[in-house]
Order: structure tokens, then C-alpha cells, then sequence
């Protein structure tokens, strides 16, 4: 993993040993000095509890939402474009339309989004509708763990994990506003308040914004919301609760007027205690509800899911050189549409770890995990990962790990456009990865990793009018291969950058086989920031048709009034270029040239 650099966020985040969160704050005593005086090292998603990176076998990569911000990038969509291996667009439309992460040459389905501890997309139900409404400034933490992680997180991590926390509160009350207006008639605006007081912190912030977007008839409105209450009852015992709440409305022209609204709630409570020495618990309830309903000339679609989950996650340092870590969910269920496709399912499972560090450079980890889908099949899934930090300032990672995709349920039981096929098997995923991670000065680092992943049993969904006909599994194996680049650093005190690029050898779906991003920042002076960004994405077919390439440029600028003013501006697709998403029917448009202004103030 780059080391990115940390921006106080000083609105959300909490100092000292709380950076991360309450777990974070108990991890802290067991942790080197070191570690204590750089924070940002610290990672959550790859064991589901926070942990020194210089024990992270995995590839992850760690967003600073405050940094996303001040470079103009609120949705979440752009932000994780920043990221070596993860394409992240929609094939639907422009803002406001579902969203597609594609990591490692997988498609959505093949990777899995957790949000305040809580699975919340699965095979059947994918992430695209909570991206479609996800901003950067109600978040404190984002993380793309990269690779076959199901050992720890279970099915449909066959790609990877976005990981995501709600902010927290943090020192004296303090309120936050941010308006922006631009271009197709587009405006937004979001506040919050947050602070911290006798060891009780809080967080509570909502918005509204609405786009016409670039596109003839394609507006969207969205309402969201959040909320985070922690209470540090005891040095040793934390507990707490978040809420996160979307509602939108997202037409567009597709055979005909469409509507999609999207309205979803997720709730959580938990626990944090150090039961003993060395031994650190966490416990998580969540519950998740997301209602989908489609509005067409052709009829009405719509898809509700209720899930409710209850899991641990534990960690015990037997000596400075073994830590046990071990963890155990139960989860229920509850999907229906319109067209009669019902389940009610529980999900149960554990995991056992450990983790060895038999000499200051060396690390290794290894993790088995057991699950039971009640209404489809058990899966046993694995894990084993090595770091040796060879001299001090290169480090080499590698890790190999099964992982599985259930199928969807309109894949066993149909939909009105296509036959079901009950008799489908689960995918299965054998991955590996080797990286090596370079610091070329104190100012410059860069990474680079390459993977592989089979998937035995993949399942192929053809579409075709009026009727497609049944999914089958692929016999043999799809490989999906690839490289990943990424670098950072200072050019000058006033200058620095930052640069990704994925190679694609073999993916699913003939995504583009080369990717990239780059940013440049330029600080004159204090007060002032000026930025240049680019996105570049090959040719490809994914989503239909064959596409061309393309190029997209972007600047912002941002100036700081007073300590509590700043105003903001950016540009995007600064040559105006023409260029289309995806192409079934009829082409998908990305937005021409646009114009945003803004002011942020705390106060």
C-alpha cells in the first residue's frame, strides 16, 4: 500500500488514538510508538479490525475523505477511480445512476461493499444503488482491499472490499455547510454538526442536490443523511450507533420514459472492550432495508431487501510475535420483487486466523473460513498472505486465497426478459498476488503488483430480445490477470501528485485494458490550492457495444478566505469531450464540459 498523506479532518475525526475509531483507540496500547506517531498507517477492512500496515499482506489502498473534497471529487464513484485496479463508472447514465466498481477485471457482483461493519450488497442485490448516492464528506474512512478476501469477509469478495465508516465527532461543536451550483442546472448542498463532550461524540449531517445532467430528459434529486453517536463509557468499553439514510430519484430515456427510486436505511449499534489484556472484541449489529422501484411505459419493476446481521470480530495477542484472530456472523435475509422471486435466508459462519511475525521484517498471516447459505450450500474459503520488508525502504507482499460467488436469484428463477436456471452451481475463485512497494525518496513512492484469479463454474447471463435464454456455468476456468501502478509524492514543497494505472491482460466482460489517473496540486501560497486531473479509460465493450477510448480532464482551484471560509470552483471534461459510458440499445453519454462553484464554511 502507498503510504497517501493524511489531511486533518477536523470535522469528523477524532485526535490522539481515535483517528480510526473506537476500536483504533483500544489497539493504540499495543501498538510501537512509532505506529502512534503516524496514524495513517493504521488499516481496518483487511481483519475487520484496525492493524499496522506493516503487517497488511493484502493490497489496500486508503482514501482520505477530506483530501477527495479539496480536490472537488464528492462522489464516490470519481473518488475510487484514484485507485490502481478498481474501475469505478455507470453503465445507467450520468450522476444519480446506479454504479459499477469493476476491481481486478471483475464485475460488481464479484466484490462486496461494507459500510459501518454491515455486508451490505451481495450477488443478488449489488452495491450500484448505495453508490449511486454515496458523497465523500459524511465518511471517515474509505479502504479498496484488492484480491480474493473471502476468508474474512465472505461470498462475492472474489474481486475485493470497499470498506466504509460513517464520520465521528470530534473536539469543541462544530457546524459544517458546503453549497456548490453549476452547470445543467445542477446545485447541492449538505451541513452537519459534530463534537465531543464528557467522552460522549457525535455526528449528525444531511443534504440535498439535484442535476438535469448533460443528457436530455436524465435529472435526478437526492435526499441523504447521517448520523453517528459514540459513548466512551470506560478506557476499555466503547459503545455506539450510526444511521445512513438515501432517498432518490433518478430519469432517464431507456425504450421510453424510466424513473428509479431508490430509498434505503441502514442501522447499526455496537461494542468495542478490551476483555483483557491484549485482547480486543468487537461486536456489530446492523440492519439494512433498500426498496428499488422502476417506473416505465413498459410497467413497474421494483426489488425490497431487509437484512439484519449480528457479528464479532476478535483479536488476542498471545506473545509480540503471534496474534490470534477469530470471528463468527449470523445474518438473515429477506429479498422479493415483482415478478415473484422471493427468498428468506440466513448466512452463519466463522473465521480463525493468526498472524506471525517471527522477526521485525518478516510477517505472514493465514485465515479459514466456514459459511452456510441455508437455502443454498456451505462454502469453506482460505487465505494466506507474507510481507518481508527487505530493506527499509522496499517492501514485497504477496497472498493467495479462494473465494466464491453465489448466483443471483433472478440467475435461478428468471425475470421477465429470460428463463432462470435452478440447477446453477456457485462460482468458485482460486487468486494470488505479489507486490512490491518502493520508497524512492522521503518524497516519491510507488507500488506495483500483479494477479491472477480463476473462477471455475462462472456464470454466463446472455441477453437478447424478446426472451434470453437460461444462465449456464462455464465449463473450465476464466482467468482474469492483470498489473497495477501507482505513485505519489512532492515535486517541490508547493507541487505534488499522484499517478494509477491498471493493465488488464484478461477480465470478465472485455473491460479496457488500460486504465489510469493523475492529479497534479500546486499550493503558490497558504491559502490557495490549484489542481489538474485526467482519467483515461481504453477501448472496450463492456455494457454492449464496442466503445472508443477516451480522455477526460478536469481542473480545481480552491481558496481559503479566513480560517472558516473557503471558496471553490472546478471544471470537468475540460475539452468537452464527446464520449459514451456504455452501449446496449441505445449509448449511455457521459457529460460534456461543466462548470461548479461553491463556498465551505465551519463555524
Amino acid at each position: 500500500m502507498i503510504k497517501n498523506k493524511t489531511f486533518a479532518h477536523k470535522r469528523t475525526i477524532r485526535t490522539g488514538c481515535t483517528l480510526f475509531g473506537a476500536t483504533a483507540t483500544l489497539l493504540c496500547s499495543s501498538l510501537n510508538a512509532e505506529v502512534e506517531d503516524k496514524l495513517e498507517e493504521l488499516v481496518v477492512s483487511a481483519w475487520r479490525m484496525p492493524g499496522d500496515v506493516s503487517r497488511t499482506t493484502s493490497a489496500v489502498t486508503v482514501l482520505d475523505p477530506e483530501e477527495m473534497e479539496s480536490l472537488g471529487l464528492l462522489d464516490m464513484k470519481d473518488a475510487l477511480n484514484r485507485i490502481p485496479g478498481v474501475v469505478s463508472t455507470s453503465l445507467g447514465g450520468q450522476i444519480g445512476a446506479s454504479g459499477t466498481v469493476l476491481i481486478r477485471g471483475t464485475t460488481s457482483s464479484y466484490s462486496q461493499l461494507v459500510v459501518d461493519g454491515v455486508r451490505v450488497s451481495d450477488s443478488t442485490s449489488p452495491m450500484g444503488n448505495f453508490l449511486s448516492g454515496a458523497r465523500v464528506n459524511d465518511f471517515s474512512r474509505i479502504e479498496v482491499l484488492r484480491g480474493p478476501q473471502a476468508a474474512i469477509h465472505g461470498g462475492e469478495s472474489v474481486g475485493g472490499v470497499l470498506w466504509m465508516e460513517t464520520a465521528r465527532g470530534s473536539g469543541e461543536s462544530n457546524n459544517y455547510l458546503r453549497t456548490e451550483i453549476g452547470s445543467f442546472d445542477s446545485y447541492q448542498v449538505f451541513a452537519s454538526n459534530s463534537g465531543e463532550e464528557n467522552g460522549l461524540s457525535w455526528y449528525v449531517g444531511g443534504g440535498h442536490e439535484h442535476t438535469d445532467n448533460d443528457a436530455p430528459n436524465e435529472s435526478y434529486d437526492l435526499l441523504r443523511s447521517s448520523m453517528r453517536l459514540e459513548w466512551a463509557q470506560t478506557e476499555d468499553l466503547t459503545l455506539g450507533m450510526t444511521y445512513r439514510g438515501q432517498d432518490s430519484e433518478f430519469q432517464y430515456d431507456f425504450f421510453g420514459t424510466n424513473i428509479d427510486h431508490v430509498d434505503s436505511n441502514l442501522v447499526t449499534a455496537y461494542a468495542n472492550a478490551r476483555l483483557a489484556p491484549g485482547w480486543i472484541s468487537s461486536v456489530v449489529m446492523g440492519l439494512y432495508k433498500e426498496s428499488y422501484d422502476n417506473d416505465s411505459s413498459g410497467g413497474n419493476y421494483g426489488a425490497d431487501l431487509e437484512r439484519v446481521i449480528l457479528s464479532t470480530d476478535q483479536s488476542f495477542e498471545l506473545s509480540d510475535t503471534y496474534t490470534l484472530l477469530f470471528g463468527g456472523f449470523v445474518e438473515h435475509s429477506d429479498y422479493q420483487n415483482t415478478i415473484n422471486t422471493v427468498s428468506d435466508e440466513y448466512r452463519y459462519g466463522g473465521h480463525l486466523g493468526m498472524k506471525w511475525k517471527p522477526t521485525d521484517t518478516i510477517t505472514t498471516d493465514a485465515v479459514v473460513r466456514w459459511e452456510d447459505y441455508v437455502n443454498y450450500s456451505d462454502q469453506v474459503t482460505w487465505r494466506l498472505g507474507g510481507g518481508w520488508e527487505a530493506l527499509e525502504k522496499t517492501k514485497f507482499r504477496a497472498g493467495v486465497g479462494k473465494a466464491f460467488r453465489t448466483p443471483t436469484l433472478l440467475d435461478l428463477y428468471g425475470t421477465t426478459f429470460g428463463l432462470g436456471n435452478p440447477n446453477l452451481e456457485a462460482e468458485q475463485s482460486l487468486g494470488w498476488d505479489l507486490g512490491i512497494e518502493q520508497e524512492l525518496t522521503d518524497e516519491h513512492r510507488v507500488s506495483v503488483t500483479y494477479f491472477e484469479n480463476s473462477i471455475e463454474n462462472q456464470i454466463q447471463t446472455t441477453f437478447a430480445f424478446p426472451l434470453s435464454p437460461p444462465p449456464i456455468n462455464l465449463p473450465g476456468s476464466t482467468l482474469t490477470r492483470g498489473l497495477e501502478f501507482a505513485a505519489n509524492g512532492k515535486i517541490t514543497e508547493e507541487i505534488d501528485y499522484q499517478v494509477s494505472w491498471t493493465w488488464l491482460g484478461d477480465s470478465l466482460d472485455d473491460q479496457p485494458e488500460n486504465t489510469a489517473t493523475a492529479s497534479v496540486q500546486y499550493r503558490p501560497i497558504e491559502k490557495l490550492l490549484l489542481g489538474l486531473g485526467a482519467t483515461y479509460v481504453d477501448t472496450r465493450s463492456y455494457g454492449g457495444a464496442p466503445l472508443d477510448e477516451y480522455l477526460l480532464l478536469r481542473v480545481h482551484a480552491s481558496y481559503k478566505l479566513n480560517e472558516n471560509v473557503t471558496l471553490h470552483a472546478r471544471v470537468e471534461n475540460l475539452a468537452d469531450q464527446n464520449y459514451v459510458l456504455a452501449n446496449f440499445a441505445t449509448p449511455v453519454n457521459g457529460a460534456g464540459l461543466g462548470f461548479y462553484t461553491g463556498i465551505t464554511a465551519t463555524f
